[in-house]
Formats: structure tokens, C-alpha cells, sequence
């Protein structure tokens, strides 16, 4: 059965990044639409510091209902997690299946930002970078989960990496519509630079709340890494 699969992107990227993955995608009858986050990829014109969460949540929802698109397979990588969190939350009648792609998720009921889910002094890392690129955090020289990616692909993805507005950081995702409640799965980098105690906690984390796990034995951007192994997953998956 064809499906229509939107693929959010997470911090610094655009919809460029799927480049690898989208056509195949396409290649199996499936529509595949990659939107870019405002601020980011080719709408980095737009940045500014008041974008926030709620912001990249409203482009998705947007780019859902303007296409009239429904039974959506929805993907959020890496902090776009909390993005589709809030699209779920806002438009649950449009979608089919939420797909966390190695991405940040509630671990619990309760609003949530994704500033949460790091170190104090890595934070304040992140508010330092920001203060000197308008109000977004640039890629650090050298985040973790590079592994499986080519010198010339990485090459490519910092090239186009742009500074990620941090008040989307700051805004917590609201959590709690009973309808949002959709099927819903976990593709796990496993050398995404976590160490083995935070993989295990999401492994339960998706025991748990009864999702779907993959695992992926490569780093955080699997998109470029091994997209043909991601697009098998997601199509079995869907």
C-alpha cells in the first residue's frame, strides 16, 4: 500500500539531508515530503531569535494541512522528535504513524523542552555558541555519531549545516491528547555517541509504552550513513 511520508528534519539540517533516502522511497510508490524548518537549509534567511518550538511544530502542521495530507507515516529525527511530538498532539487525525528516528521523546506525561536532556555544562556550551550566531547554536567541531559517513559526505552535511535557533530548546512540548495516542515506533542509532545505560533506558522506554524497535549499527545520521538499510526499516515498519 503506498503511504505519504513527511520526514522532518532535527537540528542545523534541511530538508536537503534526505537526499539519499527520498528516492527510495519513491522508487517503492511511496510520496516522500521533506519539509525545512524555519530558520534552517534553504529558509535560513528566516532565522531569527524568536523562533521557538512552537514555530517548527506550526511549519509541520502547515505543510500537512496545505497538502491535504492524511494517514501520514510522520518522522522526526533527532530534536525534531519533540517537533512531531507536537504535531501528533495538534493534528493526530492526519496521521497514521509517528517514527522517532534516533530523535528526543517524553519520557513521561509532563511537558517537556529539549534543554532537558542535557548536561548543565553542555548547555551552557550550546547558550555560549548561540550568542555569537544570532541566537543559534552552530554544529560543534566535533559532535558524536559521525560513524559511517565519508569524508565527502561530511564535507557536504557541514556545509550546509547552519546555527539551529536554541529557543527551540527552551519551549517545552505539551504531552496529554488522548488522540494522539498512534502507533508509533523507535529507529535506535547505536553508535550514536550515548553511552550503553541512555540506549538501554529508550530500549525500555519503548518496552514500555508498547512501540515498535529498530536498531540501526551505525551513528546519528543514518539518512546518509546507511540510508538503503533506513529505508528498509521504515518500509517494514509501515
Amino acid at each position: 500500500m503506498a503511504r505519504q511520508f513527511v520526514l522532518v528534519p532535527g537540528a542545523w539540517l534541511g530538508g536537503w539531508c534526505w537526499k539519499y533516502l527520498t528516492p527510495l522511497l519513491r522508487d517503492e510508490g511511496h510520496e516522500v515530503y521533506t519539509p525545512t524548518l524555519t530558520g534552517l537549509g534553504e529558509r535560513e534567511h528566516l532565522a531569527q531569535f524568536e523562533i521557538d518550538l512552537e514555530t517548527h511544530i506550526t511549519d509541520i502542521v502547515n505543510a500537512l494541512e496545505y497538502n491535504e495530507l492524511t494517514d501520514v507515516v510522520l518522522l522526526g529525527h533527532s530534536y525534531a522528535g519533540l517537533v512531531v511530538t507536537g504535531v501528533a498532539e495538534r493534528v493526530p487525525e492526519r496521521l497514521a504513524h509517528v517514527v522517532y528516528l534516533d530523535a528526543l521523546v517524553p519520557m513521561n506525561d509532563e511537558p517537556v523542552s529539549a534543554s532537558e536532556f542535557y548536561p548543565p555544562d553542555e548547555w551552557e556550551a550550546m547558550e555560549a555558541s548561540a550568542k555569537g550566531h544570532a541566537g543559534g547554536w552552530s554544529l560543534p567541531d566535533d559532535p558524536p555519531g559521525w560513524v559511517g559517513i565519508s569524508d565527502e559526505d561530511t564535507r557536504w552535511m557541514r556545509e550546509k549545516a547552519v546555527p539551529h535557533p536554541l529557543n527551540t530548546f527552551k519551549q517545552p512540548v505539551n504531552v496529554g491528547n488522548p488522540d494522539a495516542a498512534l502507533l508509533t515506533s523507535y529507529i535506535l542509532c547505536t553508535q550514536n555517541g550515548m553511552d550503553d545505560s541512555t540506549l538501554d533506558m529508550i530500549r525500555q522506554l519503548c518496552e514500555q509504552r508498547g512501540w515498535q524497535l529498530r536498531e540501526l549499527d551505525t551513528g546519528h545520521w543514518p539518512m546518509v550513513s546507511v540510508p538503503r538499510k533506513l529505508a528498509q526499516q521504515l518500509l517494514e515498519l509501515s
